[in-house]
């Protein structure tokens, strides 16, 4: 992996795959509601939040995404919401580097692939179910 002058840093999908992340911060995002408090209660409400991880590797790469907590039948689903923030830009086999909008649709679906979701539970002093 190398970095360029813009501080991205260049990998293949291969070298993406051995990369493991590590924790660094999630928060939780104020409440957007408009009702006054007493008015909310019995009210549908979204928790979400944003996270960012890091990777231990030669060279600087971090990733962080919004994610958010879907209601289901039974239990609850945190996923993430929009596409991932990054310094990795992915190359082709040709060593070509993907359209940002491409880069970052694969990362998404490698960050949906990873199990973050306890971990971010976890930071927030919220266990998962």
């Amino acid at each position: 992996m190398n970095i360029t002058d813009k501080g991205q840093v260049l990998a293949t999908v291969k070298e993406l795959l051995a990369l493991r992340l590590k924790h660094l911060h999630s928060a939780t995002d104020p409440d957007a509601s408009t009702l006054p408090s007493e008015q909310r209660c019995g009210t549908v409400t979204t928790l979400s939040g944003y996270t960012e991880w890091v990777v231990d590797a030669l060279v600087p790469i971090s990733i962080g995404w919004d994610w958010c907590i879907q209601a289901q039948p039974q239990a609850v689903r945190w996923q993430r919401d929009d596409l991932p923030r990054t310094n990795l830009q992915l190359m082709n086999e040709q060593g070509s580097t993907l359209d940002w909008e491409d880069n970052l649709r694969v990362l998404a679906t490698w960050v949906d692939a990873q199990c973050w979701q306890k971990e971010v539970a976890l930071a927030l002093g919220t266990p998962p179910r």
